[in-house]
């Protein structure tokens, strides 16, 4: 004779199991996001490089766990990893939601003056960019009183391997992180990669040489430009200055001679300030 099932004992109904293993699933995915965040919360605003057994200790996850979670944040633009040194550190995309965000203020409260009064000086537009993927991405744009004719303003995107500022960049890097970042973006610049290759190489002269960069006809049509890695101790992510203006009034005698010299001081400039600012404060500490 056939049992009879108690009512309390009945089956769960079907939907009521896939909302809870939907809930497995979303509670797995909070507690990889969690230890994603507790990877970087081991880095400080100073943002040094990190090996994977330090960010083990300082996140309080175990190695094996630690190197996977590195591995996913690295592939997915989250992390910069250095072959030579075998370390991590922040890349620019953490940095733009968190603390950075904050220095970037203070270092456009600091530079907009300097850059305003080189523009007004050299009547030539003047521009504070920092890296975003394939691109420079300009935080503060100064312009003398006939530059308003340049296409560049504050949030403009400049090509990092065609521009004076993103070569510049390319030219300061060291050659395992060159060498990265350009494995990274060469897939997008694949037509044109021989001929940037040449700039590239160019490009590390000439800062070798000089410490600035010079590009003829890179921005736009018509257009020359320089550009300068700012050297800020301890700084999230790297700045880069650079000036433009039409070809006829920027004559590479004239950028080496007068606007390359100038253009550095305005750097050491604005590291000094940045670095008292830094003491004061305690900040990058």
């Amino acid at each position: 004779m056939p049992t009879q099932t108690s009512p309390d004992l009945k089956r769960v109904p079907r939907k009521i199991t896939a909302e809870s293993a939907d809930g497995k699933v979303a509670a797995s995915s909070v507690r990889v996001l969690a230890r994603g965040l507790s990877i970087l919360r081991a880095f400080t605003p100073k943002n040094s490089w990190l090996s994977n057994h330090q960010i083990a200790t300082l996140s309080d996850l175990p190695r094996p766990t630690v190197s996977r979670l590195l591995a996913s944040l690295t592939e997915q633009g989250y992390l910069e990893y250095s072959l030579e040194r075998g370390q991590y550190k922040l890349a620019a995309p953490v940095l733009t939601l968190g603390y950075a965000a904050v220095t970037r203020a203070d270092l456009v409260e600091v530079t907009k003056p300097l850059m305003q009064q080189f523009a007004d000086s050299e009547d030539i537009l003047v521009a504070l960019s920092c890296r975003d993927g394939a691109s420079m991405v300009c935080y503060e744009v100064c312009y003398g009183s006939n530059m308003l004719t340049l296409r560049v303003g504050v949030g403009s995107r400049l090509s990092l391997p065609k521009s004076a500022v993103g070569r510049a960049l390319i030219g300061t890097l060291p050659n395992d992180r060159r060498e990265q970042l350009l494995d990274e973006i060469k897939p997008q610049f694949l037509n044109e990669w021989p001929a940037l290759q040449t700039a590239f190489h160019d490009a590390s002269a000439q800062i070798a040489k000089q410490n600035f960069y010079i590009s003829v006809g890179t921005l736009e049509q018509g257009v020359n430009g320089l550009g300068v890695v700012l050297d800020i101790s301890g700084a999230p992510y790297t700045y880069v200055l650079g000036l433009a203006a039409p070809a006829f009034r920027l004559e590479p005698r004239y950028m080496v001679e007068r606007l390359g010299p100038q253009l550095m001081l305005l750097k050491q400039n604005i590291e000094k300030i940045v670095k008292n600012i830094n003491l004061q404060r305690g900040s990058y500490a």
